[in-house]
Order: structure tokens, then C-alpha cells, then sequence
């Protein structure tokens, strides 16, 4: 066998391992033979991955299924704390940080009072605190994996920039720096997009999805990996034309989504969306109004993303928290829109709420561990 054959069975072990671990991960629990259904592996390479992870401590039998007539089936999963990852989201007013496990479950969470500025300050405090909540968890320094850190605008992940924020109201902002002050690698990606990968990666299935926030994002998820277009300017759904000559956008432009469809323009000058929903419940004058006219707009910018990609159209951000008790008006302003296939069962609300965007980052930092295997 020549050496270039020999180096393409070793990728090829290396890529199966990864695979494996992953999915194991991603399961919770799993068995051997519904690792090589899923991923069309034969149950002898299947059987040699686990012998070599679970020698290697990455991986523990965890119980056994019931009972079929035959042998039980052992479980699978990931020895939880092997190793821990972080997650940081950042906005103009405060830093979010979460703490998972390697089998993706949350450990620990804080939202800490931090006014954005882009000031040496700022990365001082970004990192302080991230000691203190490391320390507040009981995690050493040796046990973590990364820190994937989430922002509101485009981004670099390669070059780990913050290309533009209108949130922000900052540009061409580098974090290399963190990694240094904190000595821990660090990853960035855009609040969208990490928001959306703790919703949808792994999945088998296309799906597009718009983050509801201060601004509105988007991610595209094809083929089971995301696609962010050039420079990573893909999916900036916001900027939908949605009417001629309606409200301004912050782009300069006017009627985009953006202005209808954020969850600043829904609660608009009240402090909270929570202040917001208990004045529709009490029936204050113009609430129930500003409702109606933002899910209409939502449900045909829904549907205008389902005519283009022709998958699942994924709700969520600050704003989709709120959504599930609106779905049969949301499934009605759906229907409407929607000539060509009148069944709204594409529209779906966001399972992952609180702090996703955090924990999307947090769970990426520990597929990529796995794909280094």
C-alpha cells in the first residue's frame, strides 16, 4: 500500500472516530447499532471507534436498554466531565456565560452587567469575570476546552474579528486578545448563527433560521452544515425588503424586516418585551395592534424564506420566546400568505430560548474538540 493510500485510510479512521464521538454526544445516550444505522458505518468499524474511545476515557457504557427478547443493548454516552466549554454572548449592556459538559448539558449560567465598550477596559472586565465564573463553578483552568464568544453584527471567525455591529455601534474589533488575558483558545461567531447551531446542528434536516432580536439575523443550515456566504454576509435576513417606502432601517434603507420585526420595534419604547406582553394581556390602547401587525409582517417574511429555501423556517431570538402562545394567530397570518402549500407546519418556534446564543457557541467549542480527534 503506497503511503498516499495509507495517509487516506488514517483520515478516513480519524473522520469516522470524530463522527462517532460526536453523535454519541449529541444523543445523550446511544447504541452501538443505532451509531452504525445512522451513520451508515459497519458494526465492526463501529465496534473498533468504541473500544479505542472508550480506552482513551471519551467515552462510558451508561446503563442498557430494555429488553427486546435478547441480550440488552448497552448504552452509550460521553464521560460528561471530561472537559467543559464556555460560552459568552455579548451585547450593549451585558455579558452572558454559560458552562456545558461534554455531553452539551448546562452546568452553569450568569448575565453580568457589562456596558459594551471597546476599550482595554472592557476585554479586563470580559476576562475578570470569566475567571470569577469559572472559579464560582469549581472548573480548573485544565478542564476547558474553549471559549466561543457571541456578537450582534459580522463577523471574522478566522481572523476572530467583529467586522460590524450597528448594536454595538463598533467595527474591525479583534479578540485575539481575550485568549491571551485569559490563556484559554477562543472561537467568535455571530449571535445568529450561534443561536441558530444550538437549535439545529445536528440535525438531518434543511432549515433557515431568523433570530428575533434588538436586530433581526438569520442562519442557513444546508446539507447539515451552515452556509454564511462570502465574508460571512449570508443570511442577513433583516434586510428583506418587506415594504417600498416604509420605516426607516438602520442600513439607511427603508422598509426592511429589520424595522417591523426586531424585538425593539415590537416593545418599542417600553423597557422589557416582558412590560411589553403584560400590557397585551391588560388590553392597553395601541398593544394588541402592535402585535397584530408585527406577526403579520413575521408571517409573510416566513413564508417569502420558505418559497426561497423550501425547508423549516425556525423562529426564535428574544422575540420567539414569546411566540408559542400566539401560534394558532401566527398558523392563520401563515395560511394567508401562503398560496402555494397552505399546511403552516414549516413555521417552527425555537426550543432553544434563554441564552442560546451563548450555548450554541458553548456546544461548538465542543464539536470541535471532537473533530480534532
Amino acid at each position: 500500500m503506497g503511503e498516499r493510500q495509507q495517509e487516506e485510510r488514517k483520515e478516513t479512521r480519524r473522520a469516522n472516530q470524530a463522527r462517532i464521538a460526536r453523535l454519541i454526544s449529541e444523543a445523550g445516550t446511544i447504541s452501538k447499532n443505532e451509531l452504525a444505522a445512522r451513520l451508515g458505518l459497519s458494526m465492526p468499524t463501529v465496534l473498533q471507534h468504541v473500544k479505542v474511545l472508550t480506552e482513551a476515557g471519551y467515552i462510558t457504557e451508561s446503563g442498557e436498554y430494555g429488553s427486546t427478547g435478547g441480550r440488552k443493548a448497552k448504552c452509550l454516552s460521553v464521560v460528561g466531565d471530561m472537559g467543559f466549554a464556555v460560552g459568552m454572548d455579548i451585547t450593549e449592556s451585558y455579558i452572558s456565560y454559560v458552562l456545558t459538559d461534554m455531553r452539551r448539558e448546562l452546568v452553569r449560567k450568569a448575565r453580568i452587567r457589562v456596558p459594551f465598550a471597546k476599550s482595554s477596559l472592557y476585554y479586563e472586565a470580559m476576562g475578570n469575570w470569566l475567571q470569577v465564573f469559572l472559579e464560582q463553578a469549581g472548573i480548573g483552568q485544565e478542564k476547558i476546552l474553549g471559549v466561543g464568544i457571541s456578537l450582534p453584527g459580522v463577523v471574522d471567525p478566522d481572523e476572530k474579528l467583529l467586522l460590524q455591529s450597528h448594536t454595538l455601534q463598533a467595527e474591525n474589533m479583534g479578540f485575539k486578545r481575550l485568549e491571551s488575558l485569559t490563556g484559554y483558545p477562543c472561537e467568535v461567531g455571530s449571535d445568529a448563527g450561534g443561536a441558530a447551531y444550538a437549535e439545529l446542528a445536528g440535525e438531518s434536516t434543511d432549515a433557515v433560521y431568523l433570530s428575533l432580536n434588538d436586530t433581526v439575523g438569520g442562519a442557513i443550515y444546508l446539507n447539515q452544515e451552515f452556509y454564511t456566504g462570502e465574508q460571512g454576509k449570508g443570511a442577513r435576513f433583516g434586510h428583506m425588503r418587506m415594504e417600498k417606502n416604509g420605516r426607516p432601517c438602520y442600513c439607511g434603507s427603508r422598509g426592511c424586516l429589520d424595522a417591523y420585526c426586531s424585538a425593539k420595534a415590537l416593545r418599542g419604547e417600553d423597557k422589557s418585551l416582558d412590560v411589553f406582553f403584560e400590557k397585551v394581556q391588560a388590553r392597553e390602547a395601541g398593544y394588541r395592534k402592535r402585535l397584530e401587525e408585527y406577526l403579520d409582517t413575521l408571517a409573510a417574511a416566513a413564508v417569502q424564506l420558505h418559497v426561497l429555501f423550501g425547508c423549516d423556517v425556525v423562529l426564535g431570538g428574544e422575540a420567539g420566546r414569546y411566540l408559542g402562545g400566539y401560534r394558532r394567530e401566527l398558523d392563520r397570518l401563515v395560511a394567508e400568505y401562503s398560496y402555494l402549500d397552505p399546511d403552516t407546519s414549516f413555521v417552527r418556534i425555537g426550543k432553544c430560548q434563554a441564552e442560546a446564543s451563548a450555548f450554541g457557541m458553548a456546544i461548538r467549542e465542543i464539536d470541535r474538540f471532537f473533530e480534532r480527534l
